[in-house]
C-alpha cells in the first residue's frame, strides 16, 4: 500500500487537555507525510476534537461536524474526544463522521484517521496553534466525583505519568524548539496518587526543576485541595522555570452551592488558598472557574457568590452555565433554574471577571517582565508576548519564539496590553 499524502485541518473544542489529544491526532498524520492546512476545504483529513462539558459544547460538536461535511464533501472526518466518548452511537447517528473514537479506543486512532491497520507511533507534538508553546498531558481521569460532572465518566479513574517519562518528554519538546510547557490533564494536582510509591505534584515538580531543561513550566488548573504550600515554594523559589500563574476553581462562593455539588472543600479553605497564593508568588496571576445557575441556586446564593469573587485577588474568572447532563446526580437535583436567569447571572460575573481582568493588567503597567515571544502576530505587525503571569502583550519587533522583555506600557479599551522590548 502506497503511503497516504495530503493535508489535514483540526478543530479542537474544549480543555486545555484536549488541545494536547488535538497535538497526537496532528503527530499521527504528519508520520504520513501529511501537512496541516487553516481551510477545511482543502483538507484530505478532518478531526474535529469535541467536548462533553455541556450541553452547548456537545451542539457545537454537532454543528462543526455538519459544517465541515458542507465546506468538504470529499473529506475523510473523524469526531474524537469527550464526546465521541460519551456517546458514540448517537455521533454517528446525527453527524456526518466517517469515523467516532472515544478515548478508551485510542488504540484505533491511527486506523480511523488514514484507514490503515498497520501500528503508527505518534510522535510529541507542540500544541497545534503555536509552536513555541506545547502542551504535555502529565494525567488522565479524576477521582473526584463532583454532581455536576460527567468528565469522570468519559476520561475514567485517575492515572499519572511516571516523573522520568515526564522529564523525557520535555526534553523531547526543548530539542524541538519549544520554550513553554503548559501541563495538562483532567485532575493535574491528584498527579502520583495512584503511582506506587505514592507520589504527590511537588515532587513531579522538584524533578523538573532539578532536570534543567530549559523550559518554562506552566501549570493547568489545579482543585483547591492540592494547592500545597510546597507548590507554592517551588513556585516562588524558581518563577524562571514554574511560571506565576494558577487557575484554581471556585465553582459556586456559597458553602450550600458547594455542598450540593459534593466539592470537596468549602469558601473558607477556598480563601485561605488564594490568599496564601498571592503572599507566597509576587505577581501571581490567578484565575478561577465558577458555574452560574446550578439546581437550587438562589438570588441570594448567587448574590454571596458575587461578593465571595469580588473579595479575592483574581486576575480572571472561566464562567459556565449550568448545563444538565445525563447521568449526573445534578441532573436529578429539585430546583432547576430558569435558561434566562442563568444567563443573566452568567453575564454579570462575566462583567465582574471584565473588571478584575483590567484592574489587574493597570496594577502592571510600568513594570518590566520576561514573556514568550509567540509564533503569532498582532495587528500592525506587533508580536503577541505571553508573560509568565498570563498576560498577553503586543509588542513591537519581539523575536519569535524567544523569551525575551517587555515593559507594559499602556491599556486599551478592549483590554489589549501594549509594550516595548525593555
Amino acid at each position: 500500500m502506497s503511503e497516504p499524502t495530503g493535508r489535514f485541518h483540526v478543530v479542537t473544542l474544549g480543555c486545555k487537555l484536549n488541545q494536547f489529544d488535538s497535538a497526537q491526532s496532528e503527530a499521527i498524520l504528519r508520520t504520513r507525510a501529511m501537512e496541516p492546512t487553516d481551510d477545511p476545504r482543502l483538507a484530505d483529513v478532518i478531526v474535529v476534537n469535541t467536548c462533553t462539558v455541556t450541553g452547548r459544547a456537545d451542539a457545537e460538536g454537532r454543528r462543526l461536524l455538519r459544517r465541515m461535511r458542507r465546506l468538504n464533501p470529499r473529506a475523510r472526518i473523524v469526531a474524537t474526544g469527550c464526546y465521541a466518548e460519551r456517546a458514540p452511537d448517537e455521533l454517528r447517528r446525527v453527524t456526518p463522521a466517517d469515523a467516532v473514537v472515544g478515548h478508551r479506543d485510542r488504540a484505533r486512532l491511527p486506523q480511523a484517521l488514514l484507514g490503515v491497520d498497520e501500528c503508527v507511533t505518534a510522535p510529541l507534538a507542540p500544541s497545534l496553534a503555536d509552536r513555541s508553546r506545547g502542551w504535555l498531558r502529565v494525567q488522565e481521569g479524576c477521582d473526584l466525583r463532583c454532581s455536576y460532572c460527567v468528565i469522570p465518566q468519559v476520561r475514567g479513574p485517575g492515572r499519572s505519568v511516571p516523573a522520568d517519562e515526564v522529564v523525557a518528554q520535555l526534553r523531547t519538546f526543548a530539542e524541538r524548539g519549544v520554550r513553554e510547557v503548559g501541563l495538562t490533564g483532567v485532575n493535574v494536582g491528584a498527579w502520583g496518587g495512584d503511582l506506587t510509591p505514592r507520589r504527590r505534584l511537588a515532587d513531579l515538580l522538584e524533578a523538573i526543576v532539578r532536570a534543567d531543561v530549559g523550559l518554562r513550566i506552566r501549570l493547568n488548573s489545579l482543585e483547591p485541595r492540592t494547592v500545597t504550600d510546597e507548590i507554592l515554594a517551588l513556585m516562588r523559589e524558581h518563577p524562571r522555570v514554574l511560571v506565576p500563574h494558577l487557575q484554581i476553581p471556585l465553582q459556586s462562593g456559597t458553602d450550600s452551592v458547594l455542598a450540593r455539588m459534593s466539592r470537596n472543600y468549602r469558601t473558607a479553605f477556598y480563601r485561605e488558598r488564594i490568599l496564601a497564593a498571592a503572599a507566597a508568588v509576587p505577581d501571581i496571576c490567578l484565575g478561577a472557574d465558577v458555574i452560574t445557575g446550578f439546581p437550587g441556586e438562589t438570588d441570594a446564593e448567587h448574590d454571596a457568590t458575587v461578593r465571595f469573587l469580588e473579595s479575592l485577588p483574581l486576575a480572571y474568572l472561566h464562567v459556565f452555565s449550568y448545563s444538565r447532563r445525563p447521568g449526573t446526580r445534578a441532573a436529578e437535583l429539585p430546583g432547576q433554574v430558569a435558561p434566562h436567569e442563568i444567563k443573566r447571572r452568567t453575564t454579570r460575573l462575566r462583567a465582574l471577571g471584565a473588571r478584575k481582568g483590567r484592574a489587574f493588567r493597570e496594577r502592571l503597567l510600568g513594570r518590566t517582565l520576561d514573556g514568550l515571544a509567540l509564533h503569532a502576530h498582532g495587528p500592525c505587525g506587533a508580536t503577541r508576548v505571553l508573560t509568565g503571569n498570563y498576560v498577553e502583550v503586543l509588542v513591537p519587533g519581539a523575536p519569535c519564539g524567544e523569551v525575551v522583555a517587555v515593559r507594559l506600557e499602556r491599556l486599551e479599551d478592549d483590554l489589549v496590553v501594549r509594550g516595548a522590548l525593555a
